[in-house]
């Protein structure tokens, strides 16, 4: 299961809220070496858009972290460099686990472009992969009300597509 999953190597798609989203991190070159934060207008924008400023300044305050400039960096250069990066995946893998897209609708740092086309590069015919996009939902999907809806849905799914291993007798 992925939740506002990012894109991985080959997909191509770049919305401009999505380049709006990574461009106070990958704007100076330094900071793939170094954990970069956003500011509060920023965070807003990139993950509570669809919050009151209250609720957006609360969750701010009590989650914003730096992390690495490495994760956005080497994911706009996954597709430009040569070979396979740290972000490829072999869509093609037959025995792979089910797969599940989970998309804000109004995500800007992982839009729904992205999931579906995150979705259409997965090829295996044995394999499940779907998507599900949630109308008025931002990147911090999980923060919303009704996210124990898209838990319930999440669940649901993941046991209806198990693979149980054979029972020894």
């Amino acid at each position: 299961m992925a939740i506002n999953s990012a894109p991985t190597e080959g997909v191509l798609k770049a919305p401009y809220s999505q380049l709006k989203s990574f461009f106070p991190v990958i704007k100076n070159p330094a900071n793939h070496h170094r954990a970069v934060g956003y500011d509060l207008d920023q965070w807003h924008y990139v993950f509570t858009n669809t919050f009151s400023d209250d609720e957006s300044q609360r969750l701010y305050n009590r989650y914003h972290i730096p992390a690495s400039g490495r994760i956005l960096i080497d994911s706009v250069l996954a597709n430009v460099e040569p070979g396979h990066q740290e972000i490829w995946v072999d869509y093609h893998n037959d025995r792979r686990a089910p797969l599940l897209f989970i998309s804000g609708g109004e995500d800007h740092l992982m839009p729904p472009a992205v999931q579906r086309s995150n979705l259409k590069h997965y090829k295996s015919k044995a394999t499940v992969t779907e998507i599900k996009e949630y109308p008025g939902y931002a990147h911090l999907l999980p923060a919303q009300p009704g996210w124990e809806e898209i838990a319930d849905f999440a669940l649901d799914w993941a046991e209806r597509h198990a693979v149980m291993p054979p029972v020894a007798v």
